[in-house]
């Protein structure tokens, strides 16, 4: 798996996470914010997944391009993630 694709696999990883996070925040209380929260994290995921699947997809003519990151910025990613799947599962 070249740098690029484990970036884009990285985006999905953090998206489905703040997704889980945002989605279970909703659960308590339905406001403007946390529904604004949980669509922006959805978009997130649709445009990583796009990025992995599709390299080259222009949708609406706009491209969705998640390039290579440095390696701290993928261990930030990864420590983010990694901790709002255990805030969520401690919110279960």
């Amino acid at each position: 798996m070249d740098r690029t694709r484990f970036t884009r696999l990285t985006y999905v990883v953090f998206g489905l996470a703040l997704l889980v996070s945002n989605a279970l925040s909703l659960r308590s209380s339905v406001e403007v914010l946390p529904v604004v929260a949980v669509v922006l994290s959805f978009l997130v995921v649709v445009a990583a997944i796009t990025g992995l699947l599709w390299p080259d997809a222009t949708p609406l003519g706009v491209s969705v391009d998640i390039g290579a990151q440095p390696t701290w910025v993928l261990a930030l990613l990864w420590i983010g993630s990694a901790l709002l799947l255990v805030g969520t599962a401690l919110q279960l």
